[in-house]
């Protein structure tokens, strides 16, 4: 696998100055792709760089700078960055003199607590759901090329990940993974439990997505990329996997990262998806395809997290930090029928079949 080339704060500090006006000093900070900095002023404030490597498709990249413009418009009460324009006015810049071709974007710095360091109440996850839901209906009359992309956090190709599953050990698990799990933890049949999964999708779900509506969705709502003083939520950062897709899989992917421990899993999930019901209703089959997008997510974040160590071991330790807690989830899930599953959905939603 190809290693991944890191920009170096000096640089970030360098783009920072040349293209924005902004002198100050580069702080990495942990993500899974774009190289992404905090750069602090003499003066204390704060603004967040982002550079990304260009690619050949219809403005991917810029996809994200769109979403926030197109938020600062359509619903300026949401807590999101604002985009920083460069010294000539544009809302990116694009980097040519240090290697492959970059786009930078810098936008306006959130302050708070990372939702997933923050004791969670119910009350708050519910205000977690109600916020997913207004930025989905902010974001239903965003139109954009860059959204028809897709990438291996995109559920709609779940059944994609099969190659990736296969370049890990016989048992699907990192000898990195295993030693991180708790005492206790079974893996016996993990790998044929993830091909299951893999093939339910694509006999199952995949052909039911034909006929369902899609817009623009966040793709990636969990704790890491959200924010909050403890009673709700306060800042959404992070639309570096946003997609073209179906509201169900945003509501599932953010369920996923809220399931509890012990025999009611699904109990915290509920919270989420009752508060989304409460803000924009969702039907017994997006509860459905929700309850399906819940499991295939867990299961993504296991091959996937190990599939990008195996590429970036120096990331590793931020890119397997959830796998252990999603190999638990995927044994709990793995107890439920997805029609069980389903049912938990919507008796949260008090939505009848």
């Amino acid at each position: 696998m190809p290693a991944v080339t890191r920009v170096p704060p000096e640089q970030a500090e360098e783009i920072a100055l040349a293209h924005y006006g902004v002198r100050g000093s580069a702080e990495r900070l942990a993500a899974e792709h774009d190289d992404t900095f905090r750069i602090v002023t003499r003066a204390g404030t704060s603004r967040l760089l982002k550079i990304s490597v260009t690619d050949p498709g219809p403005g991917t990249v810029s996809l994200q700078t769109a979403i926030l413009l197109h938020l600062a418009a359509a619903a300026p009460e949401l807590p999101v960055q604002r985009v920083t324009a460069t010294l000539s006015g544009a809302p990116e810049a694009r980097i040519l003199d240090h290697g492959p071709a970059r786009l930078a974007r810098m936008t306006t710095w959130l302050d708070g607590e990372p939702l997933g360091r923050a004791p969670v109440s119910a009350p708050l996850r519910r205000d977690l759901g109600a916020t997913l839901a207004r930025l989905s209906v902010a974001l239903r009359g965003l139109r954009h090329p860059g959204a028809q992309r897709t990438h291996l956090w995109d559920l709609q190709n779940f059944g994609r990940l099969r190659p990736l599953l296969d370049e890990l050990p016989r048992s699907g698990l990192l000898p990195e993974v295993s030693r991180r799990l708790a005492p206790g933890t079974t893996v016996t049949g993990l790998r044929a439990a993830l091909t299951d999964c893999l093939s339910r999708f694509d006999t199952v779900v995949r052909p039911a997505l034909a006929a369902v509506p899609v817009q623009v969705i966040h793709a990636d709502f969990h704790g890491d990329n959200l924010l909050t003083d403890g009673r709700r939520i306060t800042g959404i950062l992070d639309f570096g996997d946003a997609v073209c897709g179906p509201v169900a899989m945003d509501v599932g992917v953010a369920a996923c990262y809220q399931l509890g421990t012990g025999p009611d899993v699904l109990a915290p999930a509920g919270d989420v998806i009752a508060g989304y019901h409460a803000a924009d209703p969702l039907t017994p089959a997006d509860l459905a395809l929700a309850a399906e997008f819940i499991v295939a997510r867990v299961a993504a974040r296991i091959i996937v997290s190990q599939r990008n160590a195996l590429r970036e071991p120096a990331n590793q330790g931020y890119l397997l930090r959830r796998t252990p807690q999603a190999i638990e989830h995927f044994a709990a899930l793995g107890a439920l029928t997805p029609d069980e599953i389903a049912r938990a959905l919507r008796a949260a939603c008090e939505v009848k079949q």
